[in-house]
């Protein structure tokens, strides 16, 4: 666990999505939850003594599994805040798209007994849930959360003016590949884009190293490579088969082979469906 600033830390280092957690006098305010069950207890304990108050809040930035999974493995009574896209998502009841990735990761390295208790765990639904924006005041802290999109349509952000610091969720990815499977990728250039109009230094992404707004325009700059090299493949008439197997987007590929080979196999297949969406937004626009 990393101290961000006098009232926010945040943990890079769990499998899958980044988390952190804000501490007001009313209580600590969890940012996303992490997937696996060990991660879970670990952070929890952690950052439980940071108040007396202990956990109070939860806020969830997407509805994909590596923000809503961890949720089941939360104790105690808690507010979990959401965008509505989650509570629909999570209504849908089990659903392969939230767990079916992390828990056949596991299983194939060997962590069958913890891939079985996210599985069983139902995911709670969110107790308040916003459309487009909600502001919390918990003293001494203001939570301005915005829902953005671009990398699902849920995608959200959390801006606590006080500390100079945004909860990026996966807006930023700080690391190769960031995921395209449900990215609609000129609105995700877009929130970038409002996000490096902020009056923000620290930048907490969903996935990487805690940065600032180099980090932010880097990936911007990515996407918007993508598309264009995607958009004059539309222009010339490539077939969507053509163009999202060309060779020139393979250097916009990485996945870590340390997570086994289903992780990796998914990856590759994530990555030539978020290429597709990609061609029909080019050929949309077009």
């Amino acid at each position: 666990m990393k101290k961000i600033t006098d009232r926010i830390y945040a943990e890079t280092g769990y499998d899958w999505a980044n988390v952190g957690a804000a501490v007001t006098e009313r209580g600590i305010v969890l940012l996303d939850s992490p997937v696996r069950p060990t991660d879970s207890a670990l952070w929890q304990a952690e950052v439980r003594p940071l108040s007396p108050q202990g956990i109070r809040y939860l806020i969830a930035t997407d509805y994909h599994g590596d923000h809503t999974a961890g949720a089941s493995f939360i104790e105690g009574e808690i507010t979990f805040i959401a965008p509505q896209y989650v509570f629909d998502e999570v209504s849908k009841g089990d659903n392969a798209f939230s767990k079916k990735i992390f828990t056949d990761t596991l299983e194939d390295l060997g962590f069958k007994e913890e891939a079985r208790q996210i599985i069983d765990a139902a995911i709670p639904a969110p107790d308040i849930c916003f459309d487009d924006t909600m502001v919390l005041h918990l003293e001494p802290l203001t939570f301005e959360i915005r829902r953005m999109g671009g990398h699902s349509p849920a995608t959200s952000m959390v801006f606590i003016p006080e500390e100079g610091l945004i909860f990026a969720s996966d807006i930023v990815i700080n690391e190769p590949c960031p995921g395209l499977r449900d990215a609609n990728v000129r609105e995700w250039i877009d929130a970038l884009a409002y996000i490096e109009g902020m009056s923000a230094e620290i930048v907490v992404p969903g996935h990487g190293p805690v940065g600032g707004m180099k980090e932010v325009g880097q990936l911007k700059g990515y996407l918007s490579e993508v598309l264009g090299l995607m958009a004059e493949m539309a222009k010339a008439g490539r077939s969507k088969e053509a163009a999202v197997s060309d060779a020139a987007f393979d250097k916009f590929f990485w996945a870590d082979p340390s997570r086994g080979e289903f992780w990796l196999q998914q990856r590759k297949d994530t990555f030539r469906g978020g290429l597709e969406r990609v061609y029909d937004e080019a050929v949309g626009a077009a």
